[in-house]
């Protein structure tokens, strides 16, 4: 068990039409509908059936939350550039699997935040250099529920772990 592939990236870019364009015209990326695409916009690969390959996010205005934790429009700090990479993110192929990294991250101190997307849990955490990366699991879609929908982003691990208990 371990990581399975790398599922997406996440770039901080300064004007997130003219990304989204680029993205589109010189490669193929199909956006998928936001409801902010100013602010932020998913995009999937060509031939890809992945829920995103990539994001594009409007440059790093404070809006790291998951970099340094700071949800409230802080300056970003130094090592936060307003452009380029914010992060990669690491699927796994079972729900147990992203527990075990979690569970490793908090042990060593480089949890960040965990986080109920819906169609994916997440776990983020910091490497030594403080790089910032996302471990995703998906759940599989014929288990997707209307409640996974509409999930506010909070991550139930009992309840999740629960649910997912015969998902090998």
């Amino acid at each position: 068990m371990g990581i399975k592939r790398l599922n997406h990236a996440v770039l901080y870019v300064s004007d997130v039409s003219r990304s989204s364009d680029f993205y589109r015209e010189v490669l193929g990326f199909r956006a998928k509908p936001g409801a902010q695409p100013d602010r932020a916009v998913f995009a999937q690969a060509a031939d890809s059936d992945n829920d995103h390959d990539l994001a594009l996010f409007a440059r790093n205005l404070g809006q790291q939350r998951a970099g340094v934790f700071s949800p409230r429009g802080e300056t970003p700090g130094a090592h936060e550039p307003p452009a380029g990479l914010y992060h990669l993110a690491w699927e796994v192929d079972t729900l147990q699997e992203l527990k075990r990294i979690r569970d490793q991250l908090a042990a060593i101190g480089k949890l960040g935040l965990e986080e109920d997307h819906g169609v994916h849990k997440s776990v983020y955490g910091h490497d030594p250099d403080g790089l910032l990366f996302e471990v995703t699991w998906f759940v599989p879609a014929d288990r997707l529920t209307e409640a996974d929908r509409h999930s506010d982003g909070t991550l139930d691990w009992d309840r999740e772990l629960a649910r997912f208990a015969r998902q090998e």
